[in-house]
C-alpha cells in the first residue's frame, strides 16, 4: 500500500468519524468534549478467554443554552 492510498484512507475515515460526531451531538443537543482510543480487556465469544480490543471513548457535555436579553 502507498503513502498516497494509506492518506486517503484516512481522510475518508476521518470524514466518516465526523459524521457520526456529528449526529451524536444533534441527536443528544450535546458538543464532543473528549475521544480517546483505549485498549480493554474484553471475553473472546468464541474462546471464552480474555483479549485486549480497541474502543472508543467519547465524551459529551451538554450544549450551552443562550438566553439572549430582548
Amino acid at each position: 500500500m502507498t503513502a498516497d492510498a494509506t492518506e486517503r484512507q484516512v481522510d475518508d475515515a476521518e470524514r466518516r468519524v465526523g459524521a457520526v460526531l456529528e449526529q451524536l451531538e444533534e441527536q443528544t443537543n450535546s458538543e464532543v468534549e473528549k475521544i480517546a482510543l483505549e485498549d480493554v480487556v474484553d471475553t473472546n465469544e468464541e474462546t471464552g478467554r480474555p483479549e485486549v480490543r480497541k474502543a472508543v471513548d467519547i465524551r459529551v457535555k451538554p450544549k450551552v443554552q443562550r438566553k439572549w436579553t430582548k
